[in-house]
Order: structure tokens, then sequence, then C-alpha cells
């Protein structure tokens, strides 16, 4: 076709389990139902061989991931968050953003919680009070845990835009999980966050759940963000509270991507000082707090200059602020394509092959064959974390992503139907990433 030939067109090629688990149901065709056969009647544009057109000016991934930077969409999807303060065993706080209807100033007020009031939000925010009626409910909505990229947040568009549409269209709850000190938020002690730390994301499904103990979970992670959800579904295993997990533009092998971004004539010259900046200055919002960790406090007044590379960040701070040696340790042990045959959560993972950050050589093609709760959805456009279909910031993965998600609720989930499959599950030899934390005594 003509299309197939233009430099815009998007193609789809999937990447199966040999043994993929079914679900027994005699409304389908063969009396079951995979994830396969959810895509083909919910969301044919992750079909195999499907093909898109994104916006015809942005045709690779360079410019896909560019404009993504360019362009925050203030004004589009904007969405309603009540921000409530997550309290961590280890003495620190983190913040959920959970979408609301509207703000009432008469319901909401202005209330900001004491240990918050360092920080200033947009005016589409709101602290949730400790007495707010919309902080537990017995409803048995789904609702969707979404984790964002490196130093992002709720306010990031490509979270706003499945947000916007999964709750207004999907009858779906939504809510977004802020690592340590992002999106406008403080920390209480010197520790922030990387991309294997899941002590954080484990506390806040289980506060969920015990505030929502009638709802369904779903997850859906954003680049850094799918690389913790990865590994926190890994660990989880069979044990998992998440009925379904989607990840997109996820950097499966961290010192693949580490080399591949750092020795790319873009990815030298600007994704890699450009992400690292983004690190200094979430950092630098948080020094004070940061300084009062004694074994870091000399390396944040003489390294936090001069730094051009994430790994070189990554090697001065947050390697050794979780214990690890060096970045590549970190890295490597880190890295969730180490977790990914120890899923036991229907997964499905999108990943753009010209995406300029991640890179396209270490797709975990071999894991998710090995692996029947998995499927991986490669394109050939995209960039990272972009997929734009024109400028005014409609996505091509939005309404596939909320039609699958609503779908696997309807087919799957609402019908109580268990999983099964005629292999042999995959063994993982890999044990936990490494959770040290600090002693902040």
């Amino acid at each position: 076709m003509l299309r197939d030939i233009l430099p815009n067109c998007l193609r789809v090629k999937q990447v199966l389990p040999l043994h993929p688990v079914v679900w027994q149901d005699e409304s389908f065709a063969g009396g079951s139902v995979s994830m396969q056969q959810l895509i083909e009647k919910y969301s044919p544009e992750f079909s195999e061989g499907a093909a898109s057109m994104l916006h015809p000016m942005l045709i690779n991934g360079h410019f896909q991931t560019a404009y993504a930077a360019y362009k925050p969409f203030k004004t589009i999807d904007v969405v309603n968050y009540k921000r409530l303060v997550l309290k961590y065993p280890d003495n620190g706080v983190g913040t959920l953003d959970i979408a609301v209807k509207s703000l009432n100033p008469e319901i909401d007020g202005n209330y900001v919680p004491e240990s918050q009031k360092t920080r200033s939000l947009p005016e589409s925010y709101s602290y949730f009070k400790p007495d707010d009626p919309r902080l537990s409910s017995n409803d048995d909505k789904p609702m969707v845990i979404i984790l964002h990229g490196l130093t992002g947040g709720s306010a990031e568009s490509y979270a706003r835009t499945l947000v916007n549409r999964i709750t207004t269209l999907y009858n779906f709850e939504a809510c977004v999980f802020n690592a340590r000190g992002c999106c406008q938020s403080s920390i209480t002690t010197p520790q922030l966050y990387n991309a294997g730390w899941t002590n954080d994301i484990r506390h806040c499904v289980n506060d969920l759940r015990s505030r929502f103990p009638n709802r369904k979970l779903y997850m859906v992670g954003f680049s850094l963000g799918a690389s913790v959800m990865t590994n926190y579904i890994g660990e989880e295993g069979a044990n998992s509270y998440i009925k379904c997990a989607v990840a997109l533009g996820n950097p499966w092998d961290l010192t693949h991507s580490s080399y591949y971004i750092n020795n790319t004539k873009m990815g030298a010259r600007f994704y890699s000082p450009a992400l690292a900046q983004n690190l200094v200055d979430l950092s630098k919002s948080h020094m004070e707090m940061l300084k009062k960790d004694p074994k870091m406090r000399e390396r944040y007044e003489s390294k936090m200059v001069n730094i051009n590379t994430v790994e070189q960040f990554d090697n001065f701070f947050t390697a050794p602020m979780f214990g690890y040696n060096t970045a590549t340790e970190y890295y490597r042990n880190a890295s969730s394509c180490n977790r990914l045959l120890s899923i036991r959560t229907p997964f499905l993972a999108i990943n753009s092959l010209d995406d300029p950050i991640v890179g396209f050589e270490a797709m975990p093609e071999e894991e998710v064959r090995a692996n029947p709760f998995t499927l991986l959805v490669e394109t050939t456009k995209g960039g990272h974390v972009a997929w734009f279909e024109d400028t005014k910031g409609k996505r091509w993965y939005t309404d596939p992503l909320c039609r699958f998600l609503s779908g696997f609720h309807k087919e799957i989930v609402l019908k109580g139907l268990e999983p099964s499959t005629d292999g042999d599950l995959p063994q993982n030899n890999f044990g936990p990433v490494m959770t040290t934390q600090l002693d902040y005594d």
C-alpha cells in the first residue's frame, strides 16, 4: 500500500509467548481467549501488522521525542487532581495524585499538609483533607495507577492524556504515583529513587487496597516508571494485586540504554545532557534535605557541577545513595529485563524501535517468548513515549490502551476468569532488586 512507503507510517510487530496464557470463555471462538485476541477485538491498532499514520512532520524518533519535550500541552487534557501524601516506613514521604471530577472550593478549600508547605502546586491541584470522604470507598470501579518517567509526574502530558480519557470515557478511576521529590513534592529523608526501587510503589498499592478494598487495580508505567513497574510486578510474582499491567518505552536493559544514549551523536549531544540536567535540577531543589546524609554531603558540594550524562549523575549520586559501588552495578542489578520471567500478571509492553533514548537492540524478545503472561508490541515509529498523531497532543497509544484495559476488565476480571497455560512457567534466576536503605537515625 502507498502509506507503507510514507515516512510517518507506523507498523506493528507483535512478539508473542510460545505458550500464552488463556482464559476459558465459551463466548469466544475455541472456548478461550488470550491477550492477543483481546487486542484484536478491542485494540486492533496493537495487532500484528497494523498500520497507523503519525504526524507527517514528525517522521522519526528524534522529531517525535523532541516534540514531546517541546510541547507540554498545558491546556489540553487538563486533569483535576487531589494530592495524597504517602508516609513510608523509613520516615520518607511520597505523593499520589488522584483524578477527581472537579475542584470545588467550598469542599476542597486550599488545604496543604504541614510537611508539604514548602512546595507549590498548579491551580488544577489541591491536597486532600485528612477526613475527605473520597479517600476511601467500597465501590468496585476499576482503578489504574500510573508511574511517570525519569523526573516527571502527574502533570506530564503523556500521563494526563491517559488519565483524562480513561476516567471520562471508560468509567475507570485513575491516579499518578509521583516518585520521591518529583512533581513539586517535598522529601523528608535524604533519599530519592531509582529504576529498581520498588518499596514505595509497593507501599502505595497496599495503601490503595486498604482505602478501596473492592477496586481492581491496573498499572501503566512510562519510561523509568515502566522499569520500576516491571521490577515490582516481577518481584510480586503470583502474589501481585495488579490485574493487568502495561509498560510503555521501558528501558529494559539499563546498561545497554546508557551505552546507547552516550554513544550516538544525538544522544551524547542532546538527550543525555538534558536528562542529566533534569536530575541535577531535581536534586538542587531538595539539596537542603539531601545534604543531611553525612556520607553524601561532600559529594553534593563537589560533584554537582559539570554533570553532562545520566551515567555521571548515577555514578556520583544514585549508586552510592542506594548502596551500589558504581552506576554500572546499579544498571545491571536494576534492569527490569532481569525480572520479566517471574511476572505472573498479564503484561503488555509497547516499545518504539526508533526510540533514541532506549535504543532497539536489547528488546527482551526471548524473555517474552518464554513467559506466557507477557506480550510485546514493537512499533517502527514513535520515539520515546511520544507516538504523536497530530500537533494537538493526540497520541497513537491512548485510546487503544484505554480500550484494552476496559476490555480486559470486562472480559476477564468481571467474569472472574483464571489464566491457564499448556506450557511450563519459566524459572527466574534473578532475585529482587537490591533495596538498601540509608540509616537516617
